[in-house]
């Protein structure tokens, strides 16, 4: 009785040989291929693994940058001088405001006296009739109004800045892609018919992020999605020959996702 004949042909030494499956490549290798097989993945494997490490260590150092350290000893000493400024400026205008009072109050006191005089010269002359009275009331009572509304004095804001402005500039700016959610629907039944909103036997999902686009392949209907042009003819005959080989097709900006 003949033996079975369980040997396969090896993908790497294309040698009849018993052979095993790699799960993540798909592909039959006979033992010592296999074994080189893993000593490449494991080789891969260590090499992302040694970038992944020295990119977390760049990411640490890029943390502990002096440069942002150094922009935080320029924040705080333009707080300090700018605080310098403002307190400079505010006892400049206490100065002046004091200076003022004196200037006043000497006005008012000059009004004052002459009005005195006035009355006076009005009782030694005995001259009082209703002109010169209401004289003197009309100016008791502006003398009255300058001492309780001190006009004169006030206080005026200069919109322009006397402190430069600082801001942060960073040229880094994240930007987040996203798809807009403008749905339609692609496939309102199931059946052969050649209808175009009619799905029957889906069997890949092409993702093109080129165009922003999905397009799928249907086995029973036949239908190609993307348009043939002369730019993408060799592309697109690429995809359907290995429509039937492949799991995932990676081809420049397309993704090809096997549904079934």
């Amino acid at each position: 009785m003949a033996m079975a004949n369980n040997k396969t042909q090896c993908f790497t030494c294309n040698k009849e040989k018993i052979t095993y499956p790699c799960k993540g490549y798909s592909k039959e290798f006979c033992l010592m291929d296999l074994t080189k097989h893993q000593q490449i993945l494991n080789h891969e494997l260590n090499y992302i693994t040694n970038e992944y490490n020295e990119f977390k260590q760049t990411i640490n150092e890029q943390k502990q940058n002096p440069q942002i350290d150094l922009l935080i000893k320029q924040i705080d000493q333009w707080e300090i001088n700018s605080t310098e400024i403002i307190q400079q400026k505010a006892q400049e205008c206490r100065e002046i405001a004091m200076g003022c009072l004196p200037t006043f109050f000497i006005d008012i006191e000059k009004k004052i006296n002459d009005l005195s005089q006035q009355i006076k010269q009005i009782h030694q002359e005995n001259e009082c009739n209703e002109i010169n009275l209401n004289y003197l009331k009309s100016q008791l009572v502006e003398i009255t109004e300058e001492l309780n509304n001190p006009s004169k004095i006030s206080i005026k804001e200069d919109s322009q800045s006397f402190i430069n402005e600082i801001s942060i500039i960073s040229s880094k700016i994240s930007k987040f892609n996203k798809w807009k959610q403008n749905a339609i629907t692609v496939a309102s039944g199931n059946g052969e018919e050649d209808w175009m909103d009619l799905l029957s036997g889906p069997a890949e999902l092409i993702v093109d992020t080129t165009n922003r686009s999905i397009s799928i392949l249907d086995d029973e209907c036949n239908r190609r999605e993307i348009p043939r042009t002369n730019q993408n003819q060799k592309m697109l005959d690429d995809i359907f020959d290995h429509r039937r080989s492949s799991i995932d097709i990676l081809y420049d900006d397309l993704y090809i996702l096997r549904i079934r």
